[in-house]
């Protein structure tokens, strides 16, 4: 039988009234269905606050905390997100902060688009260029802030790691951010002091991806590598732990194998400048030079403020004097 026209007009109409509704629960995410799913904003006490998107209570929480500066992951190309940033940027301004948009798409941790990477990178950047104290979000705070987290960590730049429930803090908690500042405070020995108190078992990735870097930064390379590794093995698709034991062999010389792991995190994240840069360095190390200025270069343009990849970079092509 051939669906009659009441038929059709009735199936429309529940397709159009079912996306209605859908788009109503994205644009309204102060809702329990998603409430249920985003992560909680992290310790407002952080020079770097992290979570999802934040409705009008949240600008009030931020503003009692001297928050400046709103780092927005918001992808302004899905319509709903379009919506948020610009009444974002409404309460922003009304609260006395501003608004940086830096968009990645992300849907349940799958990345879309060719500027994930690359926004990453600008977000990253525009922090670790800054003293203000800012708030890092997305849409549920979950998968598009860890993508700038990691790079900020690979920079020696940490940001606030455990939730606040009820504005109170356990003795576990108020450790842990006595930790992510010494880490941000360059103090490595104190905050492997500190983790050490810990059980590994006890520490959630990030923490222990903030331990390997210390350790690192102390050239306990061995330690460093060994955190790392468990790190791969737990997450195989995380690039983090992968840029970490590239790092590690690069340090400690053994460049064919760094040359091995930059070019695995290269197959992760294709526009990762600390995979790209790593692996110009790892070229210049071997006399490639033309390689590795390509590499460089193209590891600047998504970070410019690696000193480091600058330096070797100007070494192969010195910039024209002035």
């Amino acid at each position: 039988m051939r669906p009659t026209k009441s038929f059709m007009f009735a199936s429309v109409l529940t397709v159009l009234l079912v996306a209605l509704a859908g788009y109503s629960l994205l644009i309204n995410p102060d809702n329990p269905f998603t409430r249920f799913f985003q992560r909680k904003i992290s310790d407002v006490n952080a020079r770097i606050v992290v979570g999802p998107y934040p409705v009008e209570r949240d600008f009030r929480l931020l503003q009692s905390h001297h928050i400046t500066q709103i780092i927005s992951l918001l992808d302004p190309a899905l319509p709903y997100e379009k919506t948020l940033l610009e009444k974002e940027k409404r309460l922003a301004a009304e609260h006395g902060m501003r608004v940086l948009n830096f968009p990645m798409s992300s849907i349940l941790g799958r990345k879309f688009g060719g500027y994930y990477e690359g926004s990453a990178a600008a977000a990253a950047a525009a922090i670790a260029g800054t003293t203000d104290k800012i708030y890092l979000h997305c849409y549920l705070g979950l998968h598009r802030i860890q993508a700038v987290r990691d790079l900020l960590t690979v920079q020696g730049v940490g940001s606030s790691i455990y939730t606040v429930r009820h504005g109170e803090r356990d003795q576990q908690q108020l450790t842990l951010d006595a930790v992510e500042a010494a880490y941000n405070d360059k103090r490595y020995d104190e905050a492997l002091a500190q983790l050490a108190l810990f059980r590994p078992g006890d520490l959630p990735a990030r923490a222990r991806l903030l331990q390997a870097w210390s350790c690192f930064q102390l050239n306990r390379l061995d330690e460093a590598g060994a955190i790392f590794a468990t790190l791969q093995q737990a997450a195989p698709t995380d690039v983090a732990p992968v840029i970490g034991t590239a790092y590690c062999a690069l340090r400690g010389g053994r460049v064919d194998e760094a040359e091995k792991s930059f070019v695995a995190a290269l197959r992760l994240a294709p526009d990762s400048p600390d995979a790209l840069g790593g692996l110009g360095l790892v070229q210049y190390r071997k006399g490639n030079l033309d390689q590795a200025a390509i590499h460089l270069e193209a590891a600047l343009k998504l970070a410019p403020y690696n000193q480091e990849f600058r330096d070797v970079r100007d070494k192969i092509r010195p910039p024209p004097a002035r």
